[in-house]
C-alpha cells in the first residue's frame, strides 16, 4: 500500500520530527510504501497549507492510497475545514489512518465516523450562520434604539477646525472646495464640506462663470 504521511506544527518553535519519527515507524511495521513525506509549520486554523495543498494535488492524481498522520488535528483544527479535506481526499478515493485515534477510513467503523464528521461540520456551519445573523439583528435593534445608522459614524468637525475653517474662508472667500480641503488632513474633502455647510460656515453663491449664472461652491 502507498502512502503519504503529513505532519505539522503550528510555530517555528515546534518541530514535526517526532510525529514523523512515528509514522515512519508506523509505516515500516505494517509494511506500507511510504511515496513522500509532508510537513507544514503553519496554524490548522488556514485555510491554505502548502505541504497540505500539494499533498492534496497529488492526491488528485493517485500517487497514494493512504494519508498517515498522527492525530485529526494535525490536518485541520476546525471541524469545517477538516471535513473539506477529507472530503476531498475521499472524492480521489484516498483514505486516511491516524494513530492516535480510531480513525481509518479504510474500515467500515472509520467511514461511519467520516459521516458522523460531516454531519458536525454542517451543525458548525449552521451555527455560525445563525450567530451572524443574530449579530446583525441585534445590531440593528441597537441601532434604531439609538438613533443611529449601523455602520461607520460620520467624523465630527472640532471646535478648532470649525473656527479655523470660517478664518479661512473670511481671509479668502473665493478659495476653492479642493483647496480648503488640503487644510484639514486626515478629513475628505466631501466630508468635510457636508460639515461646514450643516454648520452654516461653507456656502454656494451664484456667480457667472463665462455664461449663465449658476450655483458653484467657494
Amino acid at each position: 500500500m502507498k502512502v503519504a504521511l503529513y505532519a505539522r506544527v503550528s510555530t517555528d518553535k515546534q518541530t514535526v520530527d517526532n510525529q514523523l519519527i512515528r509514522l515512519r515507524d508506523f509505516a515500516n511495521i505494517h509494511k506500507y510504501e511510504i511515496v513522500e513525506e509532508y510537513t507544514d509549520v503553519i496554524s490548522g486554523a488556514s485555510a491554505h497549507r502548502p505541504s497540505l495543498d500539494k499533498m492534496l494535488k497529488d492526491a488528485k492524481f493517485k500517487k497514494f492510497d493512504v494519508v498517515l498522520a498522527v492525530k485529526l488535528d494535525r490536518l485541520g483544527r476546525s471541524v469545517i475545514n477538516l471535513q473539506n479535506v477529507l472530503k476531498e481526499l475521499d472524492s480521489y478515493d484516498v483514505r486516511i489512518k491516524m494513530l492516535d485515534q480510531d480513525i481509518d477510513t479504510t474500515t467500515s467503523s472509520g467511514r461511519l465516523m467520516f459521516t458522523l464528521l460531516g454531519a458536525m461540520a454542517e451543525f458548525e456551519r449552521d451555527i455560525i450562520t445563525e450567530r451572524i445573523h443574530d449579530g446583525i439583528e441585534r445590531a440593528q435593534k441597537e441601532g434604531t434604539r439609538s438613533g443611529k445608522p449601523i455602520g461607520r459614524e460620520s467624523k465630527q468637525l472640532s471646535e478648532y477646525q470649525l473656527e479655523k475653517a470660517k478664518k479661512l474662508i473670511e481671509e479668502n472667500p473665493n478659495i476653492s472646495a479642493n483647496a480648503l480641503s488640503k487644510e484639514f488632513q486626515g478629513i475628505s474633502r466631501n466630508t468635510l464640506i457636508a460639515k461646514l455647510t450643516e454648520a452654516g460656515i461653507w456656502k454656494k453663491v451664484v456667480k457667472k462663470v463665462g455664461g449663465p449664472e449658476k450655483d458653484v461652491s467657494i
